[in-house]
Order: structure tokens, then C-alpha cells, then sequence
């Protein structure tokens, strides 16, 4: 049974049927069904009527955090931590690595950029009631999730020790 369209005609795969194709595309689709995959979950899948920007935030949420690792792992690779060292390190990377300063001003931005992105996604989950049964310990689990974020950016704001970073971390 194939998967129909919005008009009721049914889902095809591009190209499926192009000459010198189709064997090699069903010999590949009776092993791996890769072909019903895509007509199930790409072509033929329906979204729902009230999907709205609201909806984009966790996504964009996710996309923030995994450029967050990328820049962290990056600028991880150049830092030395210590009391002494760790502020000349910093230092290193923003002038002498190559496109250190781009990096370390991507992943500072990022910080504040998430967070912002995951303020809208609480405020959507709130407006929504996603809070409710049947999805309060869902909820539950976002909030310990924002904790530990909350936790992590404050150790990642204190990691420079600059003299802001020391001042905040007295407060």
C-alpha cells in the first residue's frame, strides 16, 4: 500500500522510474526499503493544521546547542586552564589560532542566543499547556534540563577568569 498525496494521487519517488534506474532502485529497495521510508515520512507525511512558528523553537533550540559543542570541542582544544594560565589562553586563541576570535565570539553568542531560544520555547510550552497531563513529567524533565544548562553557563562564563568572570563568581 503506497502512501497518497494531499490530492489523493499516490506518493512517488523522484526518479524512481527513469530509464536505467529502476532496476537498480528496486533491487536496492526490496533489501533496504529505503524508498518506503522516504514516501512514508518524507513525502507523504502530513503536519498537522496548527503547526505555527511556536513550534520551531525546540528545533532551533537543538541547532544553538550542537553549534554550541562544535565551537566548545574547538575552543577546548586550545585552552589551558589554571589560575595563571587560563586568561592567556584565552587571550592565544583570539589573536594567534586562525579564526579563534570568530569561534570564540560564535560560541559566547551562542550562549545568549540559546537561551533566548529556549525562553520562547518554555513561554510556547506554557501558552500551549504542554505542562498538563498528559505531559507533566515531560515538562518536569525540560526544567531539570534547564538547570543543568543554567549550571553550565555559569561555569562557562567563570571558565576565562577575567576579571568580570572573577567578580561574577564572588557574587
Amino acid at each position: 500500500m503506497g502512501v497518497k498525496t494531499a490530492t489523493g494521487a499516490p506518493a512517488r519517488l523522484p526518479g524512481a522510474d527513469a530509464p536505467g534506474r529502476g532496476s537498480l532502485w528496486t533491487w536496492l529497495n526490496k533489501r533496504l526499503p529505503i524508498g518506503e521510508f522516504i514516501e512514508s515520512q518524507l513525502i507523504g507525511y502530513y503536519a498537522p493544521k496548527n503547526f505555527n512558528i511556536w513550534y520551531f523553537f525546540g528545533s532551533l533550540a537543538l541547532l544553538v546547542l550542537v553549534m554550541q559543542l562544535v565551537t566548545g570541542i574547538f575552543l577546548t582544544m586550545f585552552y589551558k586552564p589554571g589560575e595563571l594560565t587560563s586568561f592567556d589562553s584565552v587571550e592565544y586563541i583570539m589573536r594567534e589560532v586562525d579564526y579563534g576570535w570568530l569561534i570564540r565570539y560564535l560560541h559566547s553568542t551562542g550562549a545568549s542566543a540559546f537561551f533566548i531560544v529556549v525562553y520562547l520555547h518554555m513561554f510556547r510550552a506554557l501558552l500551549y499547556g504542554s505542562y498538563r497531563a498528559p505531559r507533566e513529567l515531560l515538562w518536569l524533565i525540560g526544567m531539570l534540563v534547564y538547570l543543568a544548562l543554567m549550571a553550565e553557563a555559569f561555569m562557562g562564563y567563570v571558565l576565562p577568569w577575567g576579571n568580570m568572570s572573577f567578580w561574577g563568581a564572588q557574587v
